[in-house]
């Protein structure tokens, strides 16, 4: 199969494989899990802690089993490096068979069709749970097969809500779109004018984009603000379109622009855009999501006020201990113990950090904490 699989080396970005489970005499003592002490830190999510503990420790008190545990991811790119990390090493703690796969595959079309594959032959090959970021709703239909011959599948940071997936684990994306439209009304000065969203306006193609760029419209819409989207090019020439529509907006609007919310990882589109319209920080305020170097780098040059970050991280590292206690609890236990941050009966919200430009060096420390720094 054409896709990757190698050994996790750290500060790579490589992916893992990981050891054979215990053999069947230490299948008959209770799960023993070794698992790594949370870091401290201000951004340390305490209570997303306390639930993986408590989950651990039910798991715990189970006879130990031998599961076959696959994550599949979209690609691996520094957006997916810590769901690789988090994954892999919750795979390691649970000491079972697992493997965490990504298309290489250059085109989206063509690392959907390789997800289907994967899927395929995961579910040829017995396994007992998958994880998988799904690329597209074409993956809906394996995802079903698979659900109907036992075996659980978890979706996370992209959701697909009209496949029989159990459960998902990611972001609230339209509560993460109003979050980060407060986030720029408490940073701004200004009480009136344009707000520029680099965002997704079209939502039959792509419903959490759609979702955040609308839940951050609506919050800004209610303070009296007129709102602009530009709906973010994902092509290979998508930066130099996006920048030269996003300067055109910057320059025509009127009322004037005073804001900027880049609501995936190219938010420093934006910020390109405004050096191209000659803005700099005193004219417009800009926050951000994800930590793409080069939104890193305009939020120490001080363009970039505050980004939202994804926990990836917490992606996928819970995704093997919810597959396994869906095995070893049960579907209806193991949602009762992650039940403080259940949103419903089948979305779990990972949850949001919010970074300002002065707090880099601390949330950089935090990353460097989990293994995912750098």
């Amino acid at each position: 199969m054409n896709f990757k699989v190698s050994m996790l080396a750290s500060g790579t970005t490589l992916l893992l494989l990981g050891t054979l489970a215990c053999g069947s005499k230490e299948e008959e003592a209770n799960k023993v899990i070794d698992r790594a002490a949370a870091p401290e830190s201000p951004f340390t999510p305490t209570d997303l802690e306390n639930t993986i503990d408590d989950l651990v420790d039910a798991i715990s008190k189970t006879k130990a089993k031998s599961l076959q545990l696959g994550v599949v991811l979209k690609t691996l790119n520094a957006y997916w490096e810590p769901v690789n990390v988090g994954a892999s090493r919750a795979l390691s703690e649970l000491d079972v068979p697992q493997e965490v796969v990504a298309p290489t595959e250059d085109t989206e079309e063509e690392r959907t069709a390789r997800q289907i594959k994967i899927l395929k032959a995961q579910q040829d090959e017995g396994y007992d749970g998958i994880g998988i970021a799904p690329m597209a709703s074409d993956l809906n239909e394996e995802i079903d097969k698979a659900v109907e011959a036992g075996i659980p599948v978890v979706t996370m940071d992209s959701d697909l809500p009209d496949s029989k997936r159990q459960m998902y684990i990611g972001t609230m994306n339209k509560e993460a779109g109003e979050t980060a439209a407060n986030t720029l009304l408490d940073l701004m000065k200004a009480k009136e004018g344009t707000v520029i969203l680099l965002g997704h306006d079209q939502k039959d193609d792509w419903p959490d984009g759609y979702n955040r760029t609308m839940g951050a419209k609506d919050v800004l819409k209610d303070a009296g603000f007129a709102v602009v989207i530009r709906r973010s090019t994902w092509t290979d020439t998508g930066e130099a379109e996006d920048v030269a529509s996003l300067k055109q907006s910057l320059l025509e609007a009127d009322p004037p622009a005073v804001g900027m919310i880049g609501l995936f990882s190219n938010a420093y589109r934006n910020a390109m855009a405004a050096e191209e319209a000659e803005m700099t920080a005193a004219d417009l305020t800009l926050v951000a999501f994800d930590f793409d170097p080069k939104t890193l780098e305009y939020m120490e040059s001080g363009l970039i006020k505050a980004t939202h970050v994804q926990r990836q991280y917490y992606m996928g590292y819970l995704i093997p201990y919810v597959l396994y206690g869906f095995d070893a609890l049960g579907v209806k236990k193991t949602k009762s113990i992650l039940d403080a941050h259940m949103v419903d009966g089948e979305r779990f919200n990972a949850g949001l950090d919010v970074v300002k430009a002065t707090q880099i060096e601390d949330y950089n420390d935090f990353l460097d904490s989990l293994g995912i720094g750098g």
